[in-house]
Formats: structure tokens, C-alpha cells, sequence
């Protein structure tokens, strides 16, 4: 039986009673099964990891079905005063899982795709945005992730643009790497640290100076991975998307005509919660929007998960982004809402395919609206 560490004892023991963030959980509104909640996963860990049961099928869906946003852990005042953490318990148990071969065969295919073809659907590295770029030494480098590197190049396009009219010195890499970030949530540790080291070493020969983030994931894994992981970017300024378009407006060298449409933001669970990045896309979205910014009655550390690494459920790819995107957008509709801006290539995704409402990426909100 693997040994569990005393922070995550602690989690279970004190989350398999309590039910108070319940509400918060977004897998739980899938199918409303006990399983799927942030307590009914402290129990099955429970099971493992102080009962000695073996991992059966159902708690290896039930642990690959969270979404790893942190809304538990924002519900949560046993977070701020015990460390009680659901996602790290669950980011635990996944490894565990791996180490034991019992990975679902979904998620040995997610792996396959992202080690074969640097994206989780294995899809042909011919198809993306960056198999055509020309690679040049730049002063900033701006890293897609795979999202808008194979789905979203309309994302990519507005960032060329942005970057034209700064006249900032800018650089994509030629077919780009996979960050590491994916593999890690879903248990690899070592094929993700082999992928992070793959791409940091392709940053550095790059020279560039900056590396500008659009992807939540790809940041986060930066900011919260690469350090414990060994892996140096030393003399490079990382920065989101949002930050870089920030400095810019407050530096007067990128002003936006104003908008009179009511704007909201979906912002991202991993910038916010995991990075505490909350106000440089608001300060970006009012510099048009002024008064018209309007925000929906979740937001903040308490915002409505997106799936942003809702990658598997129910031994399946995740295919249940409607539900997510219903939630949303009654919220949005609810403030009167015309566009809604989001952060994250799959964030827009799930909400485009289920809405009326004009969405658009952070990037492509001010391509539209910078004054050339």
C-alpha cells in the first residue's frame, strides 16, 4: 500500500465528513452521483489509502472525472486552516494510479497524443498554427498551447496583429512543444518533466527575453511546476497574455476605442485561483467597457469552472461542456450580458457552441477594439 503524505491524510480524513462545499463541485452536476463530489472522493481515497483496498474501476473514474478547478478549495475554510486540499489529494491518487498501471484507457490515449504529436487528440502536427510560422530570434516569444495551436488559430491571429501594431519584436516556436502541463495532471510525472525540460531548452536557444503565456495551463505549469521541477528560466520575464496586454495599456502604447455593450468576463480557474491573476484582465476589458464591464454574480476565487482540465469523464473524452457552458451563460444573461470574454481556448469553445452571445478571447477583444 502506498504511503500517504500527512497533508493529504489530513485531507481525507477531514473531507470524507464534511459535505459543505458540495455545491461548488462542477463534476457533480454531471450525473449528481456521491462519487463525483469533492467528499465522495475523500471517502474512496479514504478506502485506499487507510482501509487498504485496492483502486477498482469506479474510484479511478471518480478520480479522473474531477476537473482539478479549486472551487472546493475556495468554498473551503479548512483550506486557509488545515491545508485541506482536494485537487492536490486527486493530483496524488492520479500518479499513484499511474505507478500501478490502472491508468483508464482514455487517459493512456491523451498521453499517447501529447508525447506523439504534442496535443492531447493526437491530431497531425501538419494542422497546427505553428507548423507554418517562421521561428527568429525576437525579443518576445509567445507560447499558444495546444488549444489554440490546433483549434483556435483565429486566437493566434489576433496576438500577430496586437503585436504588429505595438511593433514588438515577437516569435512563435516552429511546431511547439507541449509544456509537460497536461501530462502532469493526469499522473505522468516523468513524461511531463521530460517535456518541460524539452520545451524550456527550446525557450533558451530561442534568446528571447519575455515569454508571453496565452494558455492558463501553460502558465501555471511555470509558475507552480518547473521550479520544484529543476528547471531554470533564469533571466526570462514570464508573463500572461493579460499581464503583457496590461503594461501596454498602461504604458499609453495600446489604447481600445471605447465599447457601449454590457462586457463580462469568464475568467480562468487556473489564473485566478492557482496564480492569483484577477485583475489585469478586468483593468484590460474596462479600458473599453468602462461602466458596460458588468460581472456575473461568480467570479473571482469564486468563479464557475470552465473545464479548463476537464479532459476525461466516465472512461471518455469530456464531452459534457454544454452543461458547464449552461451554467455560465445563465449568469451571463442575467447581468444582460452582449459579450462575454473569456481566457481560455476551451473556455470559448464550450460557451460558442452553446450561445447567442458574442465570445471572444481576451486577445481578439482588443484586436477588435485597439485604435490603429
Amino acid at each position: 500500500m502506498t504511503l500517504i503524505p500527512k497533508e493529504h491524510q489530513n485531507t481525507v480524513e477531514a473531507c470524507r465528513y464534511c459535505p459543505m462545499c458540495r455545491h461548488s463541485c462542477p463534476s457533480e452536476f454531471i450525473k449528481y452521483r456521491e462519487s463525483d463530489t469533492p467528499r465522495g472522493r475523500a471517502i474512496l481515497l479514504y478506502n485506499v489509502y487507510e482501509s487498504g483496498m485496492e483502486f477498482d474501476p469506479s474510484t479511478v473514474e471518480s478520480m479522473y472525472n474531477c476537473f482539478l478547478c479549486g472551487a472546493c478549495r475556495s468554498w473551503c475554510a479548512g483550506y486557509e486552516l488545515g491545508g485541506y486540499d482536494i485537487p492536490a489529494l486527486v493530483r496524488f491518487a492520479r500518479r499513484d494510479i499511474v505507478l500501478q498501471g490502472k491508468a483508464p484507457a482514455v487517459v493512456e490515449r491523451i498521453k499517447k497524443g501529447l508525447l506523439e504529436n504534442d496535443n492531447p487528440e493526437n491530431l497531425d502536427k501538419r494542422g497546427a498554427y505553428t507548423a507554418k510560422v517562421e521561428e527568429k530570434t525576437a525579443e518576445v516569444l509567445f507560447l499558444l498551447g495546444p488549444d489554440i495551436d490546433y483549434h483556435h488559430h483565429e486566437i493566434a491571429q489576433a496576438v500577430e496583429r496586437i503585436c504588429r501594431h505595438l511593433a514588438v519584436s515577437y516569435t512563435f516556436l516552429l511546431q511547439e512543444p507541449d509544456s509537460g502541463k497536461i501530462l502532469d495532471l493526469l499522473g505522468y510525472q516523468d513524461e511531463a518533466r521530460n517535456k518541460a525540460r524539452a520545451l524550456a531548452n527550446r525557450i533558451r536557444k530561442s534568446g528571447c527575453r519575455s515569454v508571453v503565456v496565452c494558455d492558463p495551463l501553460v502558465y501555471d505549469v511555470f509558475c507552480s511546476e518547473y521550479k520544484s521541477w529543476g528547471i531554470s528560466l533564469k533571466g526570462i520575464e514570464i508573463l500572461h497574455l493579460t499581464e503583457f496586454l496590461a503594461y501596454h495599456i498602461d504604458q499609453g502604447k495600446l489604447r481600445l476605442h471605447p465599447i457601449n455593450q454590457k462586457v463580462t468576463l469568464l475568467a480562468s480557474e487556473f489564473l485566478g485561483r492557482y496564480q492569483g491573476i484577477f485583475e489585469a484582465p478586468r483593468d484590460v476589458i474596462k479600458t473599453a467597457a468602462g461602466d458596460y464591464f458588468v460581472e456575473m454574480q461568480w467570479h473571482g476565487e469564486y468563479v464557475l469552472s470552465s473545464g479548463e482540465a476537464a479532459f476525461t469523464f466516465d472512461e471518455g473524452l469530456f464531452s459534457f461542456g454544454g452543461i458547464l457552458a449552461e451554467k455560465i451563460l445563465y449568469h451571463a444573461t442575467k447581468v444582460e450580458a452582449e459579450i462575454l470574454v473569456t481566457l481560455s481556448a476551451t473556455a470559448k469553445r464550450r460557451l460558442t457552441e452553446n450561445t447567442s452571445i458574442e465570445v471572444w478571447d481576451i486577445a481578439e477583444f482588443v484586436a477588435r477594439r485597439m485604435i490603429e
